[in-house]
């Protein structure tokens, strides 16, 4: 069952509004049984390992994503990650009463998690190459990477059923403690 939103997804291309309407649908359609959920079985990739650059921390996202392996995805990631909204997406995710203007990584988890093991396959293409000093940040260790991205998630084997986003995407990577490169911040730039 498609929602009113996604007959009109070309536009309102957000990335959060796709996680949360097919993880909604799938759940209230009856398609996912908690008891025997699927695992991913996307493409196998050679993730890299060290993460000793900031595009090879997007790279991995897009593997994770394509492969739909939670424990890949979530190692782009540290525990202070945030996902930045677009304002006409800003709501009360987290139930506290309070509209946020961005989630945590407990969110970004519970929304991928649910996701990777309802859908059949998905496509990520993330396009660009800049990179530059994060200019939010003083000591110039932070990097913005801007990149445009295509988001195709098939809820069907024969990948006629689904949901598309698209639209731009900035990154604001930095090292952790132990010099690896992570995702800090994503900041959806989505045209509406």
């Amino acid at each position: 069952m498609m929602s009113e939103h996604w007959k009109t997804i070309m536009n309102k291309k957000t990335r959060m509004l796709l996680i949360a309407v097919s993880a909604t649908s799938l759940i209230v359609s009856g398609c996912w049984n908690p008891f025997s959920p699927e695992t991913g079985t996307g493409e196998e990739f050679q993730y890299y390992n060290p993460v000793d650059s900031a595009w090879k921390a997007l790279e991995n996202l897009e593997y994770a994503y394509i492969s739909r392996d939670i424990d890949h995805y979530l190692d782009c990631f540290r525990d202070d990650f945030e996902f930045h909204l677009l304002q006409v997406d800003w709501d009360d995710y987290d139930g506290d009463g309070l509209i946020d203007e961005y989630w945590g990584l407990d969110l970004e988890e519970e929304f991928h998690e649910i996701m990777f093991n309802n859908v059949n396959s998905i496509e990520l293409t993330l396009s660009g190459t800049q990179q530059a000093p994060w200019t939010g940040d003083s000591t110039g260790q932070s990097l913005q990477l801007t990149r445009t991205f295509d988001l195709k998630v098939y809820t069907n084997e024969a990948q006629s059923q689904g949901y598309r986003a698209s639209g731009d995407a900035l990154f604001i990577c930095r090292e952790d403690s132990t010099g690896e490169w992570y995702i800090w911040q994503w900041w959806d730039q989505s045209e509406t």
